[in-house]
């Protein structure tokens, strides 16, 4: 249902993988156990695959492999594992994905398709995701993990205090902490920033919220630290997880419940892009027509996507650019702060409000904002 957020969790949890198994200098000494290179192995092939699957997360290897590199020995074994691993990962990559987009495997060696460049490209060269938000420097340090971490941040911050001032402990966790802030400083000099590129690194971040509850001498006031975190943490992720947007997703599983038994033949959305789930649920034979406002990337410097026209002037929208589409659309999807900029346009067209979906009390966009509706009309 959002597959981007899935890639970045599935990021997530290759690396958090690839880390347990990665000789971190300081804490796995070289040499000092014979399974290292197994071990060694092993990482560099999760790794691989969540560079495969986000090309991004190379940032973190890129600077966990110099930072091996620089600790002392074995440089040799370390830069061949790594050489002929990674080869034979993208090597398989650039096979599977010539197959996906040519259907011949003979394109592997005319024109083989390399999707980690055609991402850095498009994002990095071209800027391309400049279009979906430009936020400032320090976004990730004043928003993001404020929001990721919530009510872990104070304890976080405490437990890097702790770890700064035990050599022995910081010692170990230097590695780690260093490569975080590596990102966090990457990520803050490109433009456009979402919660979900840093969370690679969140589970990191939890060490220090661990270590900093274990540091509080008092048992009584760790007693009482475990009781916020489990009184703001618990509600917070249940709200956030039963309630909080479900309107999106409640309408799409009643559209194809009602498309089941032929009382849907075509279903638009009216919502800024990416707001609904789709083929995921959305898939039932019996729908001759769907579609949603577009937000294709840009072609040229003032270019508009589809969605941010129309509501700029929805009514005008309505009649001049998606009429035709209108005319042909059983179902019409959309949330209920529109209602009364187009209550005359919808009379128009023959809608009536059928189903309403509670979706969520407060949004930061204010496009979002209030119930998911449903208007059915008869077609002719």
């Amino acid at each position: 249902m959002a597959a981007r957020t899935l890639s970045n969790t599935m990021e997530t949890i290759l690396t958090v993988i690839a880390l347990s198994y990665w000789p971190i200098p300081g804490v796995v000494y070289l040499g000092e156990r014979k399974e290292w290179l197994k071990e060694y192995r092993l990482a560099l092939l999760f790794a691989s695959i969540a560079c495969i699957i986000r090309p991004t997360n190379a940032l973190i290897w890129l600077y966990m492999g110099c930072q091996l590199l620089s600790s002392k020995g074995k440089r040799g074994i370390i830069a061949l594992n790594a050489t002929l691993i990674c080869s034979v990962v993208l090597i398989i990559n650039v096979f599977i994905d010539t197959m996906s987009y040519t259907n011949d495997w003979i394109q592997v060696f005319k024109a083989p398709v390399f999707t980690p460049y055609f991402f850095f490209k498009v994002n990095v060269v071209n800027g391309i995701s400049e279009f979906y938000g430009v936020h400032q420097w320090h976004w990730y340090l004043s928003q993001g993990l404020p929001v990721i971490l919530t009510t872990m941040l104070p304890f976080m911050l405490f437990g890097l205090y702790c770890i700064y001032n035990k050599p022995n402990v910081y010692n170990r966790m230097k590695p780690l902490l260093s490569m975080s802030l590596w990102i966090l400083f990457i990520y803050s000099l490109l433009p456009h920033k979402e919660f979900r590129f840093i969370y690679p690194i969140v589970p990191i971040l939890l060490i220090p919220v661990s270590y900093g509850l274990y540091q509080i001498q008092s048992s009584t006031w760790r007693k009482r630290a475990y009781i916020f975190l489990v009184f703001t943490q618990l509600p917070l992720g249940l709200y956030l997880s039963f309630w909080h947007q479900r309107g999106v997703v409640d309408v799409m599983i009643w559209l194809r419940k009602e498309s089941q038994q032929n009382k849907v033949q075509s279903v638009g959305v009216l919502m800024p892009c990416h707001s609904t789930p789709w083929n995921s649920i959305l898939h039932s034979p019996n729908m001759t027509n769907t579609w949603f406002l577009t937000c294709n990337p840009p072609l040229a410097d003032d270019h508009l996507d589809e969605a941010d026209e129309f509501y700029q002037d929805p009514s005008h929208f309505l009649r001049s650019h998606i009429d035709n589409r209108m005319q042909q659309t059983s179902h019409l999807v959309l949330f209920d702060n529109l209602l009364p900029i187009l209550n005359q346009d919808l009379e128009y067209y023959g809608y009536q409000e059928c189903q309403r979906f509670f979706n969520s009390h407060f949004h930061d966009d204010k496009r979002r904002r209030g119930d998911v509706v449903v208007l059915c009309r008869q077609l002719k």
